[in-house]
């Protein structure tokens, strides 16, 4: 079959919406699809925060005042008994997840995007061992329309990706323990929250067990805030919304507030796929599993997949080659980007599921690791060995030593996987032994410190 496109993207969150922008924007024929109608194109439950540095470093510093619905200046970490707060500083904005997916969209409508809502796809076209288009649902039937490549940004559907050949390094599955099941509710309250321009992050295995559950407040209004909850997926943990109308909407500051909005999604909280690309497809945003694993965000990471996405395609497809290695370029810009921290992360986020309440009320009351600490390792995924010996030193005489020597232990495998990212496969022939070397550390981070 010839390519009628030179790609088609599927799925127009927000890494699709993007992607999709940056393709067009580069002259490339494009047909972007989804299986929801127009005005939902976007519309996904979450929290809305995004970090400034994200839009820093795509130059997204000009979007319309109208998209943003709240600045961010910092986040408040609370202990299990809520007696202790961490203040992390950092400048974000709450947005407009379907008006930001609708900016996007319709600057790439401006520049020939072709786009089909309400279209289902159904798989991808394999052809001599290269994905060359898609299968789409048209009314009662199907339909086979042929490209050069094609993105899955189609979330946690992965509508492509999970239909192609498991040996294929982007089809790998996502593992229940290693995603979060969030519930979440926009509420209008009756009076405004104390200082709007911070997000609450409240830390309790007893409310959110393997996860937390929040309070972001839309800082243009200051009455109206995004309220949630999210459990670690595979352990058999209440809905998130049985526990989040349990433990948290029984608060007196939700005493007669108003439900505006209310849904729930699975969210991958991993490291990323091995690889964003193979031949002829390339996969962004959740269905690459490109969420922070920690605090669980996902836009800016998204948006940072999709534009290393559209860079290689562009690149591959000028140079007539729209295989792995054609492609490969895309993983090069995420993983020694955005993918080491998160991976790094990912290490972490084993560790802090495995705590206890008492554990984390005392790491918080000792101040085992400090709120500058939090920041470096937020934006880096730093956790630097000379923070956690001086922390022994510190606390040597007090009880938990277990908890120190495991938090030295941790930040030690933190270091190992952060330079095995450092030297991803510059090819895809070295994939699978940097896979086997990657899976190596985390087995034994998981039979040595977390049994």
């Amino acid at each position: 079959m010839s390519p009628s496109y030179d790609v088609v993207v599927v799925g127009l969150g927000v890494a699709g919406a993007y992607a999709a922008y940056r393709l067009s924007r580069a002259g490339l024929k494009v047909l972007a699809v989804d299986v929801k109608p127009y005005e939902r194109l976007g519309d996904k439950p979450c929290g809305d925060a995004i970090g400034k540095h994200h839009f820093d470093s795509l130059g997204l510093n000009d979007l319309p005042q109208d998209l943003i619905e709240g600045w961010v200046r910092g986040i408040d970490i609370y202990s299990p008994s809520e007696g202790f707060r961490f203040r992390v500083l950092g400048e974000g904005y709450e947005v407009d997840r379907i008006g930001l997916v609708r900016y996007f969209v319709e600057r790439a409508l401006d520049r020939g995007l072709e786009l089909e809502t309400g279209t289902p796809a159904l798989g991808p076209l394999v052809k001599e061992g290269s994905v060359r288009g898609v299968v789409l649902k048209r009314g009662s039937g199907s339909v086979e329309v042929g490209a050069r490549v094609v993105v899955d940004a189609s979330g946690n559907a992965r509508a492509i990706s999970r239909r192609l050949p498991k040996e294929w390094p982007v089809s790998e599955d996502l593992e229940a323990v290693d995603s979060n099941v969030a519930y979440r509710e926009v509420r209008e309250l009756r009076r405004e929250v104390e200082e709007p321009e911070i997000l609450r992050i409240y830390v309790s295995k007893r409310v959110a067990p393997g996860g937390y559950w929040w309070l972001f407040p839309y800082s243009k209004t200051g009455t109206r805030v995004n309220v949630g909850l999210g459990v670690q997926g595979g352990r058999g943990y209440p809905h998130p919304r049985d526990l989040l109308y349990r433990y948290v909407l029984r608060r007196e500051v939700f005493e007669g507030s108003r439900v505006v909005e209310a849904g729930g999604a699975v969210v991958p909280t991993r490291g990323p796929l091995r690889s964003l690309v193979w031949n002829g497809v390339a996969v962004v945003g959740d269905a690459a599993y490109t969420v922070n694993p920690v605090h669980g965000g996902g836009k800016g990471s998204s948006m940072l997949s999709a534009s290393c996405v559209a860079d290689a395609v562009v690149e591959a497809l000028e140079l007539g080659r729209a295989d792995a290695e054609g492609l490969w370029s895309a993983n090069l810009c995420y993983m020694k980007g955005y993918g080491v921290k998160q991976a790094v992360l990912d290490v972490f986020r084993m560790f802090l599921q495995e705590l206890s309440d008492d554990d984390i009320e005392f790491g918080m009351r000792r101040r085992i690791i400090r709120e500058e600490d939090l920041n470096v390792l937020s934006l880096r995924g730093d956790l630097e060995l000379s923070v956690v010996d001086k922390a022994m030193r510190l606390l040597a005489g007090l009880t938990r030593p277990s908890l120190l020597l495991k938090l030295r232990s941790v930040a030690e495998y933190m270091n190992r996987v952060r330079t095995l990212y450092e030297n991803y496969p510059e090819s895809p022939a070295e994939l699978q032994t940097w896979s086997r070397r990657l899976e190596g550390i985390l087995e034994e981070y998981r039979a040595r410190v977390l049994a």
